[in-house]
């Protein structure tokens, strides 16, 4: 069973108001329970994105074409440097003592900002390409 272009597009749109829902509501019960920033919050939002970004990216992402294909490898190609420099700006932050997370804190983090970055290019690439 082949979806339909508009199909796909609702299932992610759906996907993400539902994890929108639920980050909220997982933000609202860690502020209001004082332990907020366990960690988990930001991956949540990162679903989020993630799930908006594909339900725009996928008429694009359906038709597995050339161009396609450019914007996975450029995407990729671009977040593997800002990965590269949010690792190296947390090793700075925390040999200075700047920041005080632990290793799931920390984690979670640098996972967030992976999916992020990582669909967030394929949305700017997309409009260049």
């Amino acid at each position: 069973m082949k979806l339909s272009n508009k199909a796909g597009r609702r299932l992610f749109l759906i996907s993400g108001i539902v994890f929108l829902a639920y980050t909220l509501l997982i933000g609202y019960a860690s502020i209001s329970s004082g332990t907020f920033f366990v960690g988990h919050e930001l991956v949540h939002v990162s679903m989020t994105v993630m799930s908006f970004c594909l339900a725009y990216l996928y008429p694009q992402f359906k038709e597995n074409d050339e161009r396609t294909k450019r914007i996975r490898e450029r995407g990729m190609f671009f977040s593997y440097f800002f990965i590269l420099g949010y690792m190296v700006i947390l090793m700075s932050l925390f040999q200075y003592n700047v920041l005080d997370l632990n290793g799931y804190q920390t984690v979670s983090l640098l996972a967030m900002l992976t999916i992020v970055t990582v669909f967030s290019s394929f949305v700017i690439l997309s409009k260049r390409y």
